[in-house]
């Protein structure tokens, strides 16, 4: 019996020693152990998202996997944890974390741990979109309707390989791909397919304009600006490079720095010149050794008309103030220069000097000087611009001037403000009739030629250099108006072109063929940028103007702008009927 109760005392002994060997922690424990199994994550959302973003839980493999918008961001997204009650979290739960690589969450207690890898991709898009269809070539964009796309291009256009380029919705493809090459003379199907694989098709029509019937020109500068003039060579490969582009006038100049395009027995007799050929531009090869004959006859042959264009018009001299001493008319007739309120040479901006435009015996030098081309040359017309008729609103000052005047007011002098309304009148109504007078004899001597101007914008034409254009509009004295438009952006352009809009069809017999406005190619800034240009012709065609003039010839070679000129004249226009009847 003593023995059995020894054996029970060690027995008593010897099991608490073992149960409290068993519950000594494991220093090192094994996430897969039974033990750890109660540690969980339980739930892993993004709560920022709308629907919120519910990760799916993989307990076995202790694996997360979620898919967020592609309007989120992988790099910094806060998830919102929730894991087994009383454990700890690391990284803790409430916070944005880069999950463009798996990312670890320990979940942790008692020193047991278990850790969940958190996959966090963007879910895929459902997006299928067409959002803009242009076609850079044209200068042109589709316009979007539901399903349907609509294109309208010009007379002419080569349909079959326009360039396009689609912009779709993010992560989306597009069929035809953006940038490839299309076949657009027949309706074409432009299919959007989405990320997630659900496809939306677009049916584009494109419809070709009727043609155009409108004057596209160019100016042709002096040769001390342009080649175009020097050489026969240079005049057939100008009119071959239009006829190209498809314009059917050239504003070619006839008269600057007191010289002329064609041999001038007028400017001769009234000026220093000791010799016809003093008269000319300058030094001209090839042909028949007259660059005007050769460019009417080149012109003439391709269907072009060409147009006279006085520069200078009443003007003599740039930056330079005139003296007989430097300017070969006044060396003849030195009482032909204009005076200003100060009793200096008149001028605008202290730059352009001017003969006297008030003086009858200057007018009828000029238009001698027009009607001798008139009558030589087979022209289809001649321009004045911001400088025919024109004078600097601060000249009347000379002797003749105010002696005029004073036989027409009683004996008194001309004001000496040169802003006085009723002197600005009596001053703008000598160039308005000199506007009448100049038609008069050019329609006398040829009926069917044009007489065209181009000035500056009303009223600035009248505020600085006293040219009423609108009253030329209503004496019926310009048939071609091409208002120089020379703005550099395009809100600028458009205000100018519904100002300019403004007064012409206030004032004559409305016809737009009339308006052609003048567009500039090149600045001291270097050439301008052709989708301003394209933008322009736009905004002139959204008018109803449907011809341009472009300053000048030069810029018309350079490849960025036929590139322009090719998408909106790519076939001939019709040169309307503007003669007066």
């Amino acid at each position: 019996m003593k023995r059995y109760w020894l054996l029970a005392a060690a027995l008593l002994i010897f099991i608490p020693a073992f149960l409290s060997c068993d519950k000594d922690p494991d220093p090192d424990p094994d996430p897969n152990d039974a033990d750890t199994v109660q540690l969980r994550i339980l739930s892993f959302n993004f709560e920022d998202f709308d629907p919120i973003v519910i990760g799916e839980i993989d307990h076995e493999e202790k694996k997360i996997s979620a898919r967020i918008p592609r309007t989120g961001n992988v790099s910094s997204v806060k998830p919102t944890i929730t894991y087994t009650e009383g454990a700890t979290l690391n990284p803790p739960s409430g916070f944005a974390y880069d999950f463009s690589q798996p990312l670890g969450f320990t979940v942790s207690k008692d020193n047991k741990q278990v850790t969940y890898t958190a996959h966090v991709r963007y879910a895929e898009s459902n997006e299928n979109l067409l959002l803009g269809v242009k076609f850079p070539e044209l200068f042109r964009s589709g316009s979007l309707s539901g399903q349907n796309i609509a294109l309208e291009v010009p007379f002419g256009t080569d349909l079959s390989e326009v360039l396009i380029e689609l912009d779709v919705s993010p992560f989306a493809t597009v069929s035809p791909a953006s940038g490839s090459r299309v076949d657009l003379s027949s309706p074409l199907t432009i299919t959007v397919t989405s990320e997630s694989g659900q496809e939306n098709s677009y049916l584009l029509t494109t419809t070709v304009l009727p043609q155009e019937t409108g004057i596209r020109a160019f100016w042709i500068a002096p040769p001390w600006h342009s080649t175009f003039l020097t050489s026969y060579q240079h005049i057939k490969n100008g009119v071959a490079l239009a006829k190209e582009l498809n314009f059917n006038t050239l504003y070619v100049c006839a008269w600057a720095q007191t010289k002329t395009l064609y041999p001038s027995q007028v400017l001769l007799d009234n000026s220093s010149y000791t010799s016809i050929e003093q008269t000319l531009f300058g030094p001209y090869s090839g042909g028949s050794g007259d660059p005007l004959a050769d460019l009417i006859e080149e012109a003439h042959a391709e269907g072009m008309k060409v147009i006279l264009w006085y520069e200078y018009g009443f003007m003599s001299k740039w930056s330079t103030p005139p003296t007989p001493e430097n300017d070969a008319i006044l060396a003849v007739h030195p009482d032909w220069v204009g005076i200003n309120s100060f009793g200096t040479q008149a001028s605008y901006n202290n730059t352009d000097f001017y003969y006297n435009a008030y003086n009858p015996a200057v007018q009828q030098f000029m238009i001698d000087l027009v009607l001798e081309a008139v009558e030589n040359y087979n022209i289809d017309g001649i321009q004045g611009d911001d400088r025919m008729p024109a004078m600097p609103r601060n000249s009347g000052y000379d002797d003749y001037t105010k002696q005029r005047y004073r036989d027409e007011h009683g004996g008194a002098d001309p004001p000496a403000s040169f802003n006085n309304a009723a002197w600005v009148r009596w001053r703008a109504d000598i160039l308005n009739q000199f506007a009448i007078d100049l038609y008069d004899a050019v329609k006398a001597a040829k009926p069917n030629i044009f007489v065209a101007s181009s000035p500056n914008p009303y009223p600035w034409a009248f505020d600085n250099l006293m040219q009423e254009w609108p009253v030329w509009l209503d004496d019926g004295v310009v048939e071609i108006l091409s208002v120089q438009c020379y703005r550099y952006t395009e809100s600028a352009y458009l205000a100018t072109i519904n100002e300019v809009l403004n007064h012409f069809n206030s004032h004559g017999d409305g016809n737009l063929y009339r308006l052609v406005p003048g567009i500039i190619l090149q600045s001291s800034a270097g050439l301008t940028d052709a989708d301003l240009i394209a933008k322009k012709i736009m905004i002139n065609r959204s008018k109803g103007i449907t011809g341009e003039a472009f300053f000048y010839d030069a810029p018309i070679a350079d490849e960025r702008i036929k590139k322009v000129i090719r998408a909106f004249y790519p076939g001939p226009a019709i040169f309307p009927d503007l003669l007066k009847k």
